[in-house]
This record gives structure tokens, sequence and C-alpha cells, in this order.
């Protein structure tokens, strides 16, 4: 049997029954890899594809199958219908014995029949358009419905259509080098870059580059949230409040963006507030108070504290989709909803913990309307402290702003930025 294969089933199995995170997993095994080229693709590309390939799957069988089995069948078809450099019969009998290693025996039969079937059939696209455009991009039905109803059907296609560049983002930390060291490093260890229009570089990740990571000189951090620290607009001798911090690095880069700061870093969860620490200790700054709190209970110990508050909420993280595929499973418009309901507790608490004069930050990673415009425009109609503030980005905007996906490396991200005013 294929070790890269088994090695595929067993993340893929556990994403998929029990909601494991495909990039913890993958880094865990990728050192027992034969290929691990081809271990990563097989993970993300089948969960890239997920939709799709259940669709296909709809077709070659009378009902769902087993689980474990399902999984067989979606790595299978997936290498057989979007890759073209294994063999046809070699992915069949491959997927044959991992049935036997699944403990299904008895079904590897069936594992057989449907794969050669599918290596044969000609598979077409359902003739509605919106269900045509959720199995073609692989995103769920109702998520397409949405995009419709808030950027057109063209917009909707270009949206979908980003494919995930094969480049990572990073940021130098120039508290340990300098930008002229830094790309010194990079040429003598070969290290192609091109800086990003947005202050960082863009980068193949390699070892060299975790090397330079684990040193502190340089970090993983996209365009899209670099812009948010940016709209902060954060001044010497700031109070700064993190609300939903965790790993830290939107904390860490206001730090570098001003004299002096005191920033409180927050997360609900101890094992999160560890990983702001670990951050900042990596980076070398040591401005940054990390605690544990539930940013949905408003603490009144932070009334109109601070200067500055963001309130990077938690998301559906569909605007960053094209990089974590397995975003997409398991999300239904009731679970929006829901989250909704979170970041609009998060933005009041937000507004609470601001002086009089200070400035909040909203922000997610996201691209639906019910996350973003709504949760602002709510609170402008319900609030009379606060108004939108324009931000000093390098995007015109009114007080905020919808970022889409693109080839240059932008994320999908929302950012806002209200002040809050003296209650007449």
């Amino acid at each position: 049997m294929n070790k890269d294969f088994r090695l595929a089933f067993d993340i893929l199995d556990r994403v998929f029954r029990e909601g494991a995170y495909s990039n913890v997993l993958l880094t865990e095994v990728l050192d027992k890899a034969d290929n691990r080229a081809l271990l990563t693709r097989l993970v993300y590309g089948t969960l890239d594809k997920n939709i799709t390939i259940e669709y296909y799957i709809s077709l070659l069988c009378d009902s769902k199958p087993n689980n474990k089995i399902y999984t067989i069948l979606k790595l299978g078809i997936y290498m057989l219908k979007f890759m073209d450099s294994i063999p046809p019969h070699a992915v069949v009998n491959e997927m044959v014995n991992l049935a036997e290693y699944a403990k299904k025996p008895k079904l590897s039969g069936f594992v057989n029949a449907t794969l050669k079937n599918a290596v044969s059939k000609q598979f077409y696209l359902p003739k509605d358009e919106k269900m045509a455009i959720s199995v073609q991009y692989s995103v769920p039905f109702w998520y397409v419905k949405c995009l419709f109803k808030q950027y057109k059907k063209d917009n909707t296609i270009n949206i979908l259509s980003q494919k995930s560049i094969d480049l990572e983002h990073i940021r130098i930390n120039n508290k340990k080098i300098s930008d002229t060291d830094l790309e010194n490093k990079f040429n003598q260890l070969n290290i192609q870059f091109v800086k990003s229009e947005y202050g960082g570089y863009l980068i193949k990740n390699c070892e060299d580059i975790r090397k330079l990571f684990d040193k502190g000189y340089i970090t993983y951090q996209s365009a899209s949230s670099m812009i948010v620290c940016k709209a902060c607009d954060v001044k010497d001798g700031y109070a700064c409040l993190d609300m939903c911090a965790s790993p830290g690095g939107k904390s860490v880069y206001l730090s570098s963006l001003a004299k002096n700061l005191k920033i409180t870093a927050c997360d609900v969860y101890p094992n999160r507030v560890e990983k702001i620490n670990e951050y900042s200790t990596r980076m070398g700054v040591d401005n940054i108070n990390a605690i544990v709190m539930d940013g949905t209970t408003l603490n009144q110990d932070f009334k109109e504290r601070f200067d500055l508050v963001l309130c990077d909420s938690p998301c559906s993280g569909f605007g960053i989709a094209r990089k974590k595929p397995d975003i997409y499973l398991n999300k239904s418009y009731e679970d929006i909803l829901k989250l909704s309901e979170i970041q609009y507790k998060l933005l009041n608490n937000a507004i609470e913990y601001a002086k009089v004069g200070g400035s909040i930050v909203y922000s997610t990673c996201t691209i639906l309307r019910e996350e973003n415009y709504n949760i602002v425009g709510r609170i402008l109609k319900e609030r009379k402290d606060v108004k939108l503030e324009k931000m000093p980005i390098q995007f015109d905007n009114d007080g905020f702003i919808q970022l889409l996906p693109n080839e240059k490396g932008l994320d999908g991200f929302f950012i806002a930025r209200l002040i809050k005013c003296q209650m007449l």
C-alpha cells in the first residue's frame, strides 16, 4: 500500500468525521511522508474539490456510502479526475487496499466497481445555474446564493475563480533585522522574493524561511492582516486593546507601529493566550499583556480605558477559504447568523472599552454582509456615540472597506473604523 495514500486517508477521515483541522494533522505527519508534496496535494486537493466530488459520487451511487468508504471514494475520485500523474488502474488498486486498511473488506468490491465506473464516466454540471456554479467551484449552494444576492453573478464568479497563489506573505521584524540585511540573507540563501504592495514580502516557503521565522527575523502575516493594523493608526503612548488576539500577529505588528504602546491582548481560552505570549517572545516584544477574557461579556474594569480597541472578530473565514479549503465543511447559513450575534456583542463591548475620542477597528476575514456591513450598520443605527472615521490605508474608503481575494495575494477581509463620540 502506498504510504502517502494511507496518510492522506487518515487525515481526511479525521477531517470529515471529527472536524479536525487539516493543516494541523498534515503538519504532524508530513515528516513521515515518502513524498511531502504529493501528500499535501492529496489532502488539500481533495478538500478543495470536496463538493464537486460529492456531486460526482451522488451520480455514481444510489445512496451515500459508509463514512470511511466515502472518504476513500473522495480520495480516489480526486486522483482520477483532477490528477494525471497516477495511472487509473493504480488508483483503483490502492483505494481497494485502503478499504482493507479501513477494516471494510466486504466493501472493497464496491470501491473497485465505483471507481472503475468513475474512470470512464463523463460528468455534467447541473442545469440549475447556481447549483452548477456550486459544483464547478466546489462551494456550498447556500453560499453561492448569498454571493449572487450580495455581489451579482459576474462578481461571484470572479470571487470564486480566484486561485490560491503558491507564495507566502511574510513581514519583517525590524526589532531584530533591517530590510537591507534581510534581503541580503535572502540573496545568500538563494531565496527568491518580491516586495509586496502592502509592506511585506512574497516568498516561496522553504526550510530556510522557517529558520528565519524561528529566529524571529520574519513572521507569516497576510497582506490583508497588515492592512487591518495600519487602519488602527496607533499613536505614540496609546493604550490599546486587542479583544480577540490569538495567536497574536496583529498585537505584535501594532507594537511596531508606534512608540511606548501598552497593549492588552485577550482571548477566551488559556492555551490561546499562551500562543500570544509565545508569539511575542519569538518576535522580541515586551509591551503586550496577554490575558484570558471573554469578549462577549462586558468587563466593567475596561470601560473607557483604551485609545484604540481592535475587534478582529471570529468569523466564517470565507475570505481565506482558498488557503484553507476545509473552511467550507459543515457550515450552514444558520451558522453565519449565529456568528453574527457574537460579532454584534463583541463590537458593542469594544465601543464601551474605547475612550471618548478613541477609535474602534472592527475586522473579519470573510466577505459576507451578515458578518460585516450588517454588523456595523446595526451598531450605527442603534448607537449615537460612534460614527465612521476614514482609515489611513492605501484604498479609498469612507470608514469601511470590503477587500476581496485577488491574484496579488490579498485575502477577503472587511475593515471598519469607528470613533467614539461624546454623548449629547
